[in-house]
């Protein structure tokens, strides 16, 4: 028999050597009431007074909440602003070219989507509309035809997107359409192949033929036949992000598939090395990038919609991500939406995630343990 004595340094190192979660860096700061169904956040400096705000779209009672931010972490009070009907995702741009960012919401309900020019000051003008395709998904603004103004790629449902060509007013004529798979619920864009032409990457999750499709533009409004990469893994939401401090643009996306995370580092000229998996927790859902701790690699933060909690995964030196994740439960339950920025002012990334179930958002700010 072997003694248990000579067994106890050898257990004790196992678990010493265990991997580590990373350090709990954020504590929740505020929750804060919005529209009933928060399905998108947007971060952004929306009245340019410095303090980043938030931007929330409700589907279930067709609004917008805007939380004008303080800088210190605290927000205004709500504004709420009626939209088409069935919100699902927001945008920001100086549609009408007068200096201010306006806003831009889909209106999945209604076959619209809406530009609500900004005054400048925190208000709003009269609503101009779009009427695009059956059931739009999500608006993925730029200047596709290098006109300086503003244009929409829309996709929708039924595995199309549509372009609209801006007038630089507010207004968009419509132009070409694009097959793109079903359920393009997710879109970015960037000059992905360093051509000085905007390309877009969509996710694209039907069953039958789930990719990332990456649409090359020609800088004239149109774009090339799409390029599939990470087929069948069933991508649900995608953000671009220099993800390893080279100057391109990565791709990081949650997956339908096996509750998996994937990253797509860009070899500059529009193609992708092969996907690197790590994990995220219980659905994941929506995803956000940032400085989560005081090295220079981006870390990723997804929301679980399945197990009600968010992830944070710090990204490792050697390019990989860490495990275990650090996990937040969310209070509220159900949370569809995340996003991240500098809301106090320290320097370092903070997050705001939205509980679908409980119609808040819960805000958490970083506690600055690391040295």
């Amino acid at each position: 028999m072997v003694s248990l004595f000579y067994l106890l340094p050898t257990l004790f190192l196992t678990a010493c050597d265990l991997p580590q979660p990373p350090p709990d860096v954020f504590y929740k700061f505020d929750v804060i009431p919005v529209g009933k169904g928060p399905a998108h956040l947007l971060t952004t400096d929306l009245n340019l007074d410095g303090n980043l705000d938030l931007i929330s779209a409700n589907t279930k009672n067709n609004t917008l909440t805007i939380l004008y931010g303080k800088g210190t972490g605290s927000f205004h009070q709500a504004l709420n602003i009626n939209v088409a009907a069935e919100p699902t995702m927001s945008a920001v741009g100086d549609i009408d070219r007068d200096g201010y960012p306006d806003l831009v919401v889909n209106g999945r309900g209604a076959k619209m989507f809406v530009v609500l020019p900004s005054n400048g000051d925190g208000s709003f003008r009269k609503p101009i509309p779009t009427r695009t395709g059956k059931v739009p998904l999500n608006i993925i603004l730029g200047d596709y035809n290098h006109d300086d103004k503003l244009d929409a790629a829309v996709t929708l449902t039924f595995s199309t997107m549509e372009l609209y060509l801006g007038t630089g007013d507010g207004y968009f004529k419509k132009g070409a359409t694009y097959q793109t798979g079903s359920r393009s619920f997710s879109g970015v864009t960037q000059d992905f192949n360093e051509d000085g032409h905007l390309d877009i990457a969509l996710a694209a999750s039907s069953s039958s033929a789930s990719s990332i499709r990456l649409f090359m533009g020609k800088g004239d409004g149109t774009f090339q036949n799409p390029k599939r990469v990470a087929k069948k893994l069933v991508p649900l939401a995608v953000v671009a992000s220099d993800m390893n401090d080279d100057g391109k643009p990565d791709l990081v996306f949650a997956a339908g598939l096996g509750d998996n995370m994937y990253s797509l580092t860009s070899n500059g000229d529009g193609s992708f090395n092969d996907p690197i998996s790590f994990s995220g927790g219980g659905g994941p859902f929506a995803l956000t990038t940032g400085h989560f701790n005081p090295d220079k690699l981006k870390d990723v933060a997804v929301a679980n919609s399945r197990s009600s909690s968010f992830s944070l995964i710090i990204r490792n030196p050697n390019g990989s991500f860490n495990y275990p994740t650090r996990d937040y439960v969310v209070e509220g339950g159900t949370p569809l939406a995340i996003t991240s920025g500098d809301y106090n002012h320290s320097d370092m990334s903070d997050i705001a995630v939205a509980s679908n179930a409980k119609n808040t958002i819960e805000i958490y700010l970083q506690r600055r343990v690391f040295k």
